[in-house]
């Protein structure tokens, strides 16, 4: 009987320690948006919670009041990426100011000494963040440019302006779901970016025949004009040097602390790639040919260096090469010179999925119910490219058989007609035969 009394006491015990926690924990969230709701007489409104402060004229809902949570994951992350001490960080003091009607804040002297901006801004130990047209977005511009912040207080400086932007870029395109941040993402699709828009303007600015070399990018200054399209190819640029076999590591002793924010990054980058600039240029080529929605390093990036010299050493007049349908630009030992034609053949079946997801078996002359880049879904392509750096990347379509002419000398590489995002869960491979027909001695 007293067992029973006693179990009886302790579990009412419990209870009411579980009661008064639970209420001091709902005092606390209470009192905390009692405090972020509290007008000034500008109608401002300010949000704090451990290292982090939010003033802002907008509403506070529940996704601003998720930031300091969101910002504490991304600290962590910073934390192991950059060596930092998680202890000294969290002593770092930053002020986010989300500006809906800048007006309020400039008679608030919130303002002064702050250059005109556009949408986001970061100066030592504060950001600015002009509202935006989605709720991802603003996230977006939130990591953006609180990496600038961390960059500033853990490496002195986010280094020269193509890397600064770039890296914030990459820290800034992220996925949060359930609580959970992930930055440094390519993302899937559109619909879960929206307003993100960077493979649009990289398409864009494709097409209208303005795609930057990397050593333009490397010596990208602080202009504003076209300033987003900068931004865009230097977190291009980012994502294809640190992920690059070759290229990376030397961008890794380059980026190293400390740094500052002029050009000795890019001048130290640009000295230790002094007898390879032209590996470097015919890779970036092939990299933002296949850039988009759902690329994976792993299994698209090329890289040509030490592979390409060697087949154009082989002098070999026929090839065969067995070509993976979930893979990027696969290189032919095939160097084709000037004026040069080659016979291509392809046979096999492989499975690709349209996108409604449907899996189909394809041929190399792919899948005529569906299209990429006005060619059939599935369908074997080719691709050249040029010893002469200036040239563009070429690509054609090949399918069960095509004659292709060299106008320079250069390297055959294949790939399957499919969006990269889309190429993943393919299986099988093709075989891919070529004979060089043309009389000139080789």
């Amino acid at each position: 009987m007293k067992r029973s009394t006693d179990a009886i006491l302790t579990i009412a015990t419990s209870r009411r320690v579980l009661g008064w926690l639970l209420a001091i924990a709902f005092g606390f969230i209470a009192g905390a948006r009692l405090f972020a709701q509290s007008d000034s007489a500008l109608g401002l409104k300010r949000l704090t919670q451990d290292q982090w402060t939010i003033i802002t004229d907008m509403p506070i809902d529940r996704e601003i009041e998720s930031w300091p949570k969101m910002l504490d994951q991304a600290l962590l992350t910073w934390c192991q990426k950059w060596s930092i001490d998680p202890a000294a960080a969290r002593k770092w003091p930053l002020v986010i100011h989300w500006i809906g009607d800048r007006k309020l804040f400039e008679q608030a002297g919130l303002l002064e000494g702050v250059p005109p901006f556009e949408d986001g801004l970061q100066i030592a130990d504060k950001v600015f963040l002009r509202e935006q047209p989605s709720v991802y977005y603003r996230r977006h511009l939130l990591l953006h440019e609180a990496t600038h912040w961390v960059m500033y207080r853990a490496l002195g400086g986010g280094g020269s302006p193509w890397f600064m932007e770039g890296m914030a870029e990459i820290e800034g395109t992220h996925r949060w779901e359930e609580d959970q941040l992930t930055m440094g993402i390519i993302p899937g699709n559109a619909s879960s970016v929206p307003h993100w828009g960077r493979f649009k303007r990289l398409a864009e600015s494709t097409a209208a025949k303005r795609m930057p070399s990397i050593k333009q990018i490397l010596r990208y200054g602080n202009e504003r004009e076209n300033r987003m399209d900068r931004y865009v190819w230097s977190w291009a640029a980012c994502v294809y040097l640190r992920n690059h076999p070759v290229y990376g590591p030397l961008l890794g002793r380059a980026s190293a602390a400390p740094l500052d924010y002029s050009m000795k990054l890019s001048e130290e980058f640009e000295k230790s790639l002094s007898a390879r600039w032209d590996w470097v240029e015919r890779d970036w080529k092939l990299f933002v040919d296949d850039f988009d929605f759902g690329y994976q390093p792993e299994s698209n990036l090329v890289a040509l260096e030490g592979i390409a010299p060697g087949v154009s050493e082989s002098g070999l007049s026929e090839f065969t090469l067995d070509t993976d349908s979930a893979k990027g630009w696969q290189l032919a030992r095939c160097f084709l010179k000037a004026g040069e034609q080659v016979e291509i053949h392809a046979e096999g079946t492989y499975v690709v999925r349209l996108a409604n997801q449907e899996a189909w078996e394809s041929s190399p002359d792919g899948i005529t119910y569906e299209y990429h880049r006005r060619m059939p879904l599935g369908k074997l392509l080719g691709g050249f490219v040029s010893t002469e750096t200036s040239a563009p990347l070429e690509v054609f379509g090949v399918g069960k058989e095509a004659v292709y002419e060299a106008a320079t000398a250069g390297w055959l590489l294949f790939r399957i007609n499919e969006p990269v995002g889309q190429r993943l869960d393919n299986s099988g491979t093709l075989q891919v035969r070529g004979r060089i027909t043309s009389s000139r001695p080789r």
